[in-house]
């Protein structure tokens, strides 16, 4: 009898080793159904948190980036200070290679550097901060494809065939999968203004006051950034929405969907290239004969 209760605990144990050997060996949880309970759980939890992180922001996009209006090359931000405004413009920079240059070139380099941050100044007492920004995007190979796609008709048939079987479809897949990314590379110049300095100037006047003052700012950091070996421009108002839509679209955005956006019509063209029914001399007619009316 004693001799049946070991043999048993022995099958026992053994079947316990062989399934433990079965589970590591296939990467299978010891207790599936304690797993499966708590996955469920799980879910049931990540369900309740998306539920209460689902919230609707009742406010438009400027109003949650802190912007009040753009103008152009310039944005103006919302200021919580009172007889306060903001005024934001940006320069593009391309990169420069400093680790490439020799130990001349890079304290030439250096010294541009420190003077181009000293030189931002609108006068006495009036110091111009700066902020560099790097903007990180999806690679996208789209413009660089479009020479070898416009050039495609002009080829001989086995290089068509080549490009359309090999080289387009390479391309394509290697731009989704791979995990690269394009960087852009900016100066933020942020212009503050009090109500002393405002005094005396109606909208349009500080609008261009802001302009010109941002215009002699950006100047110089192109100047002193050429002395650096490096090029750049100043940021239009479709650069600005270009950085915008990438910092708010950093895993999906692409290039040709922003351009696509910025391409749309108006909302007001369906109405404005309408075909209008009525006849356009109404309204003219209506005033005449009121006008009459009232002569007599």
């Amino acid at each position: 009898m004693n001799q049946w209760i070991w043999d048993i605990f022995m099958y026992i144990g053994l079947g316990f080793v062989g399934w433990m050997l079965y589970c590591m060996i296939l990467d299978k949880p010891l207790i599936p159904w304690l797993v499966k309970y708590a996955d469920k759980k799980k879910s049931k939890k990540e369900a309740v948190d998306d539920k209460k992180t689902d919230i609707e922001l009742k406010i438009t996009l400027k109003e949650l980036l802190g912007i009040k209006e753009f103008f152009g090359d310039l944005i103006e931000l919302k200021e919580d200070k009172k007889g306060v405004r903001t005024f934001v413009g940006a320069v593009k920079c391309e990169p420069i290679n400093y680790l490439l240059r020799s130990f001349a070139e890079q304290q030439d380099t250096d010294h541009a550097y420190e003077h181009l941050i000293a030189s931002l100044t609108l006068g006495p007492g009036r110091e111009v901060g700066t902020a560099t920004h790097i903007s990180s995007r999806p690679i996208d190979l789209g413009d660089q494809l479009k020479p070898y796609e416009e050039a495609f008709p002009d080829l001989d048939p086995t290089s068509q065939r080549f490009a359309q079987g090999m080289f387009f479809p390479f391309m394509r897949q290697w731009q989704q999968t791979v995990d690269e990314f394009d960087y852009q590379r900016y100066f933020i110049v942020p212009i503050k203004y009090s109500d002393k300095h405002l005094s005396g100037l109606d909208e349009q006047s500080i609008i261009l006051k802001a302009r010109n003052e941002f215009g002699r700012l950006a100047g110089t950091i192109r100047s002193n950034y050429k002395r650096m070996g490096g090029r750049c421009k100043i940021c239009s108002d479709v650069d600005l929405y270009e950085a915008i839509y990438f910092s708010l679209n950093k895993q999906n955005g692409k290039l040709q969907h922003f351009r696509t956006l910025m391409e749309k019509e108006g909302i007001l063209s369906p109405f404005v290239n309408s075909d209008y029914s009525r006849n356009s001399y109404r309204y003219l007619e209506e005033e005449t004969n009121e006008d009459s009316e009232k002569a007599t």
